[in-house]
């Protein structure tokens, strides 16, 4: 019976380490999308010299774009979310998407997402990171002006998704708190990173936001299995849930969602699905 068990939380644990890892598996477009999205690929250049690529799908027939999705990661999940929209007759009730990625068959560039998604943290198991301020300026000063020029979307509604190291840089770019982005879709974010530090410093003496935020709306989500070892498990590292409080406590407009039996992986396409629902309402 000992036996049986330790097999058991033996293969537990292989299971919750696998889905820890991405998959480097990319979904195909499927041929309908494309009724409704022309879909572009541009190249768009750091001041740092640092090359990303850029995937655009763009409405069919429409020259305005009242809300805009605005992703990462976008060489696994780019497609993922274009092929949700497979089932929908008309492009005139899909949004602009443009999402951020590498120029690589990957889906995802372990090396470089970890280096542009994270803030600046001490400690060696954080040497690999720390670019976000870069990234971040990358987005603000090199994405932005370039969507703008292409497609006009200074009046558009712009939604921000990201997951894992995606969800954290969210954050983030959440407390910069520039007014580039409207609404925030933070998906099981990597709050373990550096401690949370990046948010804790963003706290005063009572736990509060020590800014106002001009997020007009923000859906923080986690899956409920979401566990791993020496991460999500260290002292002192604020969760998902407190996360939640804090916006609670703020004022802003807010959501929290918890993926019942999903890990951190599975989460993915149930947030691009909740993220059609809410563009297409």
């Amino acid at each position: 019976m000992v036996r049986i068990v330790k097999l058991f939380l033996g293969a537990l644990i292989m299971i919750a380490a696998a889905s820890a890892k991405p998959t480097q598996y990319i979904e195909p477009i499927d041929e309908s999308v494309y009724r409704l999205f022309d879909v572009k690929y541009s190249i768009v250049e750091s001041a740092g010299g640092e090359i990303y690529k850029i995937f655009q799908a763009v409405p069919k027939n429409r020259n305005v774009y009242p809300k805009a999705i605005f992703m990462l990661d976008a060489n696994a999940q780019f497609s993922v979310l274009l092929n949700l929209f497979k089932n929908f007759t008309s492009s005139g009730s899909v949004p602009l998407i443009i999402g951020v990625g590498y120029d690589t068959p990957l889906a995802y560039d372990t090396a470089r997402r970890t280096k542009d998604l994270t803030p600046l943290a001490q400690g060696d198991e954080y040497e690999q990171g720390g670019n976000a301020d870069k990234f971040y300026k990358f987005i603000k000063e090199r994405l932005m002006p370039f969507a703008d020029k292409e497609y006009d979307i200074k009046n558009s509604e712009k939604i921000f998704y990201g997951h894992s190291f995606g969800g954290l840089f969210l954050v983030y770019s959440l407390l910069q708190n520039d007014g580039i982005f409207d609404e925030f879709f933070i998906a099981s974010p990597s709050l373990w990173w550096g401690d949370s530090k990046v948010i804790k410093d963003a706290l005063d003496n009572d736990g509060k936001l020590k800014i106002r935020l001009k997020a007009s709306f923000i859906r923080l989500s986690v899956g409920e299995s979401e566990k791993r070892a020496g991460k999500t498990d260290k002292e002192n590292i604020l969760k998902a849930a407190d996360l939640a409080e804090i916006l609670k406590k703020s004022g802003v407009k807010y959501e929290f969602k918890i993926y019942e039996w999903q890990g951190h992986g599975d989460v993915i396409p149930l947030v691009l699905k909740d993220i059609v629902k809410h563009v297409s309402k």
